[in-house]
C-alpha cells in the first residue's frame, strides 16, 4: 500500500509583511501555494499512490477566491482521471458549517463534522479504513479522540486523520494526547494544523506533514507532503517530498572588512554572498548580522531606517530576496543560580520537547486576541497594542497600582 499525506495547503495565503516586491515576484508568491498543489498531484500520479489524504486547512480562510477554488477542483479532477481516491477534511481556517454547497468529483470523500469512517480497497486488494472529521466552526474545544473507533476487524490497515494539536479539553483546536491515539491501535495517524513537519510517535507513525508552502518568515525550510509506504512487516513508513521552489530562510553572513564597516561594504558583500549561496529556487531570506560586527555611524543609521534592505533588494535576483536585515544582540547573560550554560542546555533538551512546546502553545491560544491574530492576520501594530494592554493589566493586578490615581 502507498498513499500521500498532506495538510495545511492554505490556498489564498496573503504573504503579508513583505515590502518592495516587484510585480513579477508578487505574482510568483501569490501563486506559490497553487503550484505546490499542482506538484502534489504530479507526485501522487507519478508514485501511483492508492489514495490521497488532505487533512484540513485546504484554504487560508473560510471564504475562498475563485482562483483558489478552481485550483482545488482542477487538482481533484486530475486525481479522479488517474483513479486516485481523495479523502479530505476542513480545518479551523476553512471550517464549513454547510458541506452541501460543495460538489466534488466522484473520487472525493469529505469527512463531515462528526467522526466517520470510510473504507476502500487498494489495487493490491488490501482493505483500508480511514477515520476523520471536519471543523464545522472555527474552534473545536473537546477532545475528539473518544469518537474515533478502535481498529476495525476485517481490515488490513486503519488510519486516523486529525486536524488538531496536543492539549487538554477547552483548548481551541481539537486537543488530544499521543497516549490516547495509541489506544486506538491504528497503523498511522495523519495529522494537520501544525506547520512544522514532525513525528510524535515513530511506530505506529503519528505524524504532522507540515504545510505545503511556508507562509511567513517563521516557517523556514522545505515544505511539502509525505509519501507513506507499507513495509514487509506491515508497518508504514513516511518519506518527505518537497513541493515548492520558494522557501523562507534564516542566514548569518561572514563579513570581512576593516571595521567599522561602511554601508557600501555591507551591501556589496551581502549581495555577492547571496548570489553565490542561493542558486536554486527562490529563498526569502532573513539576514542576521553578527553581534560582533562594528558598523559606521552612517551604516548603522541606514540599517535602522531600512535603507540597506532597500538597496539590497534592488540587487536581488530570481533566486533570493531579502525580507529583513537585523543585527544579533550580544548575549551578556550571567549564569543563573550558579548553573553554567552547558548544564542549562542539557536540561533544556530534556524539558523543551516538541510535546511540551505544543502544550504550551495550546495554553497561549486561550487568549482570544492570539487566536484572532493567527486566524485573521492581525497587523503587527495591533499585536503590539494588545500585548501592551495585557501587560499593563497584569502589572495592575500584581502591584495594585492604578494609573488613574496618580
Amino acid at each position: 500500500m502507498k498513499f500521500l499525506h498532506a495538510a495545511d495547503l492554505h490556498l489564498d495565503t496573503p504573504f503579508q509583511g513583505l515590502s518592495g516586491l516587484t510585480p513579477a515576484l508578487q505574482e510568483r508568491l501569490v501563486t506559490a501555494p497553487l503550484r505546490a498543489l499542482s506538484r502534489l498531484v504530479d507526485l501522487a500520479v507519478a508514485e501511483q499512490v492508492d489514495f490521497v489524504l488532505l487533512v484540513g486547512d485546504l484554504f487560508d480562510q473560510q471564504g475562498q477566491s475563485v482562483q483558489a477554488q478552481a485550483a482545488l477542483m482542477t487538482a481533484l479532477a486530475r486525481l479522479n482521471t488517474a483513479s486516485i481516491p481523495v479523502l479530505l477534511s476542513f480545518g479551523n481556517h476553512d471550517f464549513q458549517a454547510d458541506l452541501s454547497r460543495w460538489h466534488f468529483p466522484a473520487n472525493v470523500h469529505v469527512f463531515g463534522p462528526q467522526v466517520t469512517t470510510a473504507t476502500l480497497t487498494t489495487v493490491a486488494q488490501e482493505r483500508v479504513a480511514i477515520s476523520g472529521f471536519s471543523y464545522a466552526q472555527r474552534w473545536v474545544t473537546t477532545d475528539p479522540v473518544d469518537d474515533y473507533p478502535v481498529k476495525a476487524t476485517g481490515v488490513d490497515y486503519q488510519i486516523g486523520t486529525l486536524h488538531g494539536q496536543i492539549g487538554v479539553a477547552g483548548d481551541h483546536y481539537a486537543p488530544f494526547n499521543v497516549s490516547e491515539l495509541l489506544t486506538k491501535h491504528y497503523d498511522y495517524w495523519a495529522l494537520g494544523h501544525i506547520h512544522q513537519r514532525q513525528t510524535l510517535n515513530s511506530q505506529p507513525p503519528i505524524v504532522y506533514a507540515g504545510n505545503t508552502q511556508g507562509r511567513h518568515r517563521g516557517e523556514t525550510g522545505a515544505k511539502g507532503c509525505l509519501i507513506v509506504n507499507s513495509q514487509a512487516d506491515q508497518t508504514l513508513q513516511p518519506v518527505f517530498h518537497a513541493l515548492t521552489d520558494i522557501e523562507w530562510a534564516d542566514w548569518t553572513p561572514t563579513l570581512t572588512s576593516p571595521e567599522p564597516m561602511s554601508r557600501s561594504h555591507i551591501v556589496h558583500q551581502l549581495a555577492d554572498q547571496l548570489s553565490l549561496k542561493m542558486v536554486t529556487g527562490l529563498k526569502l531570506v532573513t539576514i542576521t548580522l553578527p553581534a560582533s560586527l562594528q558598523l559606521s555611524a552612517m551604516a548603522e543609521l541606514a540599517l535602522n531606517q531600512g535603507a540597506i534592505l532597500a538597496q539590497l533588494q534592488e540587487q536581488a535576483n530570481e533566486h533570493w530576496w531579502p525580507v529583513a536585515i537585523e543585527q544579533a544582540t550580544t548575549d551578556t547573560m550571567t549564569p543563573l543560580f550558579g548553573i553554567n550554560a552547558t548544564t542549562w542546555q542539557q536540561v533544556g533538551e530534556q524539558v523543551v520537547t516538541d510535546q511540551a512546546v505544543a502544550e504550551l502553545a495550546g495554553k497561549l491560544l486561550d487568549e482570544d486576541f492570539l487566536n484572532t491574530a493567527l486566524l485573521e492576520d492581525m497587523s503587527p501594530t495591533a499585536w503590539q497594542q494588545q500585548v501592551v494592554r495585557l501587560l499593563n493589566d497584569q502589572y495592575h493586578l500584581t502591584t495594585g497600582v492604578n494609573d488613574d490615581a496618580n
